[in-house]
């Protein structure tokens, strides 16, 4: 199986299609400056050898506490992940902009979402709960989530 790997960055986006023996097979990347990702571009670049792909995974940023561990993406899914939004307001939009960018262009693929906050998701109450009213945490989901975990869990 071929995965094309969409990792949106805060300047880029990355793609790499990765085969069976978790090689590198392809690796691009498209200038996507303030959340926005050029369809064009996209699919100039996908076409590149990235549309081999036989399913993608898409790297999140933050998957709140609802997304604890790597989903297939439906339509269910991507709606909650704007929902996420406000928690995450200068990486999801991209993450969701390429999500939709790739879907488009390929939308028989199988998608899977990634979640930087999944590796972190255990943290017991003690050590996610700030020092700030409780409501805080219970009405805007004000916490600690821990980041960069698919970093980690590498």
């Amino acid at each position: 199986m071929r995965v094309l790997v969409v990792n949106a960055g805060s300047s880029s986006i990355k793609l790499s299609l990765i085969g069976p023996d978790d090689d590198s097979l392809v690796e691009r990347e498209l200038a996507a400056p303030q959340s926005t990702v050029d369809p064009a571009s996209l699919r100039a670049v996908l076409a590149d050898g990235l549309e081999a792909a036989d399913a993608i995974g898409h790297r999140i940023v933050h998957g709140g506490e609802r997304f604890r561990h790597a989903v297939l993406i439906d339509a269910e899914v991507e709606g909650a992940l704007h929902e996420l939004v406000a928690l995450a307001p200068l990486h999801q939009p991209k993450s969701l902009a390429a999500l939709d960018a790739v879907s488009a262009e390929l939308p028989d693929r199988p998608a899977v979402a990634c979640f930087d906050t999944a590796f972190h998701a255990t943290l017991p109450s003690h050590a996610y709960l700030y020092g700030l009213p409780y409501e805080f945490y219970e009405k805007k989901g004000v916490r600690r989530y821990g980041f960069h975990g698919s970093s980690h869990s590498y």
